[in-house]
């Protein structure tokens, strides 16, 4: 990646930004999310840096790489575009109701960029966020054009993947609070209180990514992050967790907001073991 990658990516967020100029939720989010997309290249250099197989990889893998790390998320700005013009934050709840999918958004815009629309690449931007059965159903992405295509392209995914999961986790971390989460913003009080979820724990117990669409609650969505645990893809990822305490973090969130703590003692000993077995 090199300046005109960053000056492109630039190019892309300005006019939808400066369409959203009369709501400063929207255009505060949009900068976040702005500055999220230069977090995560960072963080995935940082995994890139500590990681073995990455460490192997060609400067053409590595420049492919570094694209879809800056890339990944530029669908959000039409995102929160769309959900502006249709008055969408305006309605409590509407977070977990009204979604547009920033993936397929940041597919769309760039599908057709020379330079950009790569497979390799662009499987990165469609699927980041999805669950993986989603990206082993696609089509586009099911016969690659050989062996070591296919292989580049998983290790490209599971990089945006991890670095996208980190990046969010720092942002918790180190620069955010409650009362500036959009998740918790567009909430009502009732949702904010409500308890966990039984389907919701049940994804958790066996060990699965909580589904996004049947978070009902802030406790839903701060264990939904928890169990992001359980689709990392390097070892890397896993030590830079540990290291920062970004789960030991979450957990302290949730617990804020979880009434039953023999429940939230079998959550916090599931991710400690999970977490040492990964760092070992």
């Amino acid at each position: 990646m090199n300046r005109a990658d960053l000056k492109f990516f630039k190019q892309m967020f300005r006019p939808l930004y400066d369409a959203v100029y009369d709501s400063e939720f929207c255009r505060v989010f949009a900068a976040k999310k702005y500055r999220h997309s230069i977090q995560v290249l960072m963080i995935g250099r940082e995994i890139a840096a500590r990681e073995p197989q990455l460490q192997q990889e060609t400067a053409q893998f590595r420049d492919m790489g570094e694209k879809a790390l800056l890339f990944h998320d530029v669908g959000r700005f039409m995102e929160i575009y769309n959900m502006y013009r249709d008055n969408a934050f305006a309605d409590h709840g509407s977070w977990f109701s009204k979604r547009y999918d920033h993936g397929i958004l940041s597919y769309e815009m760039m599908k057709d960029k020379p330079g950009y629309n790569d497979i390799r690449i662009l499987a990165s931007l469609k699927h980041h966020g999805h669950m993986m059965e989603k990206f082993e159903q696609d089509p586009e992405f099911r016969e690659t054009a050989d062996s070591e295509t296919e292989r580049q392209l998983r290790a490209i995914l599971g990089w945006v993947r991890d670095a996208d999961k980190l990046a969010n986790f720092y942002i918790q971390r180190y620069e955010d609070n409650l009362k500036k989460d959009p998740f918790f913003v567009t909430m009502s009080e009732e949702v904010r209180q409500a308890q966990l979820s039984s389907d919701v724990v049940a994804q958790f117990d066996a060990e699965r990514v909580i589904l996004t669409g049947t978070i009902k609650s802030y406790c839903d969505r701060l264990l939904c992050c928890l169990s992001w645990i359980f689709d990392l893809n390097y070892r890397a990822s896993y030590q830079i967790c540990a290291e920062n305490g970004y789960f030991d973090m979450l957990l302290d969130l949730l617990d804020q907001y979880n009434h039953d703590k023999i429940r939230q003692r079998k959550i916090a000993d599931k991710i400690h073991f999970y977490l040492a077995q990964k760092t070992i």
